[in-house]
């Protein structure tokens, strides 16, 4: 896939949607910055301890990562977790 992006005056760009979710970055995903020869090239990060549930704002939410996943128990276990606090 190739893409224009247009970096803003702080030196920003916005990673399209499209790739954000098929790389299943979510805000405040890390990513490696390489510059080679003439490119720049952005890579995940990647986590040993990978999680599925990750926050987002307030909210507790599933990170994609097409690996079968049982949502009722990690959310029984997550307000368990809760309320233990």
């Amino acid at each position: 896939m190739s893409r224009t992006v247009i970096m803003d005056s702080a030196g920003r760009i916005v990673v399209p949607s499209e790739v954000r979710q098929q790389l299943g970055l979510v805000p405040g995903s890390k990513l490696i910055l390489n510059v080679v020869a003439e490119r720049i090239e952005l890579t995940p990060q990647p986590h040993a301890d990978d999680k599925l549930l990750v926050r987002s704002g307030q909210r507790t939410v599933l990170r994609p990562s097409g690996k079968v996943f049982d949502a009722a128990a990690a959310t029984r276990a997550e307000r368990t977790r809760q309320l233990l606090k």
